[in-house]
């Protein structure tokens, strides 16, 4: 065929395939998600040497083989809470801010960026140099971070920000992916979200008496797929026990809230410490208190399933009448194997205390089923027993008598400590003005 006659057939163009976008998109935010940020944090022990050593060389302008990862490196712990306002480190910390003011490296300006970030603490010196410093260099910045300042107009407003994303979270329902979608990629990361956070809980504050304003709380604390949030954990968890220092929530509510603090946070009787540590007595006693509720009615509720007599019913009412008159100041759960078995089902149920703590009851032989409840009543230690267990009243005096929230307990050595009192549960309900006589 000649040439001509080839160019006079009309053209057939086959345009090629367009990429899946959508597939794309859910890749880079899977990239995004495993590798957020542009700068690795250095170890703590790793810090001040890096700091140091970037010190001598812009003192002494040998930039021989100097990575841009350890400039950027070296920024994240020159900034730190240790270091950003340490006076020896003024030159060092000038040096970056003209950098970021006259560099074309779009790589440094955005990991300057992420330090700025990480760094925030609202009004500080360094926050409102970096601010400044960030906006004069704002055309270089790339596409990531542009995009984030046009969702939050008051990203590098030095006191302002925390409360501008605070405000957003508040009409978001998942307020993880909110952010996210906003362009934060670590929602939790320190420094400005931490500032965030704080603001956000404050303005949720008055709402967290209504159970949808604590499931945005919770959601916040502990996205699906992601650790409890740590940072400001005490300050999100007084807002949320604080409406009932008071008066009683809900039943439901009260459950509530226990089940997703304690799964959160752990058992606060027995961490000793962690996001517990900072919440202030009076609201750390109201948990309290709803545990102790919490844990006379699972125990009740497990030995009523696996122990089936007519005395029980009589004691249930007796313990739970105590614990509703606010007689009883702590209590705390060891489940023989068979009971902690039911429990385990129960916890793996819709039950509401999958995060209920508990004790084992060791005892082999005729007691291997017996179950306690170890109550603080006053002064006086109670002992109450599942399967004929007599009472046991010890005074908290008795260097002997049993601690609560222990992981293991022995019946058979209980009932031989010296200096107790003991009654048999008789069927005429003798024993409850027995108890009341001692407590």
């Amino acid at each position: 065929m000649s040439l001509s006659a080839i160019l006079s057939k009309p053209a057939v163009f086959d345009a090629p395939g367009l990429p899946d976008l959508q597939m794309l998109e859910a890749r880079k935010n899977r990239i995004l998600d495993r590798w957020p940020d542009v700068v690795v944090t250095p170890p703590e022990k790793d810090r001040e040497r890096l700091v140091q050593e970037m010190r001598r060389r812009l003192e002494s302008d040998d930039w021989r083989e100097t990575r841009m990862s350890f400039v950027t490196s070296a920024a994240r712990a020159l900034f730190d809470a240790d270091r950003r306002a340490r006076p020896d480190l003024a030159g060092l910390r000038d040096f970056y801010y003209d950098e970021i003011r006259a560099t074309t490296r779009r790589s440094f300006l955005d990991a300057m960026l992420s330090v700025y970030l990480v760094s925030y603490e609202p009004g500080a010196p360094h926050t409102q140099r970096f601010a400044s410093a960030l906006g004069s260099a704002w055309p270089r910045i790339g596409a990531r971070w542009r995009r984030l300042r046009e969702n939050i107009p008051e990203l590098l407003d030095p006191d302002r920000a925390p409360t501008a994303i605070a405000l957003k979270m508040t009409a978001m329902d998942d307020c993880w992916r909110g952010l996210q979608a906003l362009g934060l990629r670590t929602p939790h990361a320190p420094g400005l979200m931490d500032h965030a956070h704080l603001a956000f809980v404050e303005l949720m504050r008055p709402h967290l008496k209504g159970r949808a304003a604590l499931e945005r709380l919770f959601r916040w604390l502990k996205p699906d797929g992601q650790k409890a949030r740590i940072s400001g954990a005490a300050e999100a968890i007084t807002a949320a026990l604080e409406p009932w220092l008071k008066q009683e929530p809900p039943q439901d509510v009260l459950t509530f809230i226990t089940e997703a603090l304690m799964g959160m946070y752990g058992d606060p009787r027995v961490m000793g410490g962690g996001a517990w540590a900072g919440v202030p007595p009076d609201c750390l006693a109201v948990i309290m208190r709803w545990l102790t509720g919490e844990n006379i009615r699972f125990f009740l509720d497990v030995i009523s399933a696996v122990e089936k007599s007519h005395m029980f019913p009589p004691r249930r009412k007796f313990w739970l009448s105590l614990h509703e008159e606010k007689r009883i100041d702590a209590a705390w759960v060891a489940f023989s194997d068979s009971g902690a078995r039911f429990a385990a089902n129960q916890t793996n149920s819709a039950s509401g205390r999958s995060s209920l703590s508990f004790g084992r009851q060791i005892a082999r032989g005729v007691r291997k089923d017996t179950s306690l409840l170890i109550l603080k009543i006053g002064s006086k230690i109670v002992v109450e027993g599942s399967h004929s267990y007599k009472v046991h009243i010890f005074k908290e005096s008795n260097p002997n008598a049993p601690a609560l929230y222990l992981q293991e307990y022995d019946c058979e050595a209980i009932r031989r400590i010296s200096g107790s009192e003991k009654k048999t549960h008789d069927e005429y309900g003798y024993w409850q003005g027995w108890v009341l006589e001692r407590i």
